[in-house]
């Protein structure tokens, strides 16, 4: 079995969970049009960087690496703004981007 952790694309989707899970953890500072948005992009952002990872890196390599993300703790300061809730579909739907694609070899 390879281990694609370093590969170009595991790394990119890292920084891309990273800036996710940071940005879900700071949605309480936002506005309410403003924190739709963030959310909106980064439910749109991370599934996509996802899908891309998973067809050049393998699916095993990028499903790890969101799951790794998926059960760190979302700090959650104001209890209006699910942020748990939040992260667990981003990161889920990042899941199913991932194994929904097939690996170009």
């Amino acid at each position: 079995m390879d281990d694609h952790s370093d590969h170009p694309a595991v790394i990119r989707l890292r920084a891309e969970l990273d800036a996710a899970w940071k940005g879900v953890g700071a949605l309480a500072q936002l506005e309410h049009v403003s924190r739709d948005r963030v959310v909106a992009e980064l439910r749109a952002a991370v599934p996509d960087v996802a899908s891309r990872a998973a067809r050049e890196a393998g699916q095993e390599a990028v499903v790890a690496e969101i799951r790794r993300f998926a059960a760190a703790e979302v700090v959650a300061s104001d209890p209006t703004v699910p942020s748990r809730v939040i992260w667990g579909d981003i990161v889920g739907t990042a899941t199913v981007a991932a194994t929904a694609t097939t690996t170009l070899s």
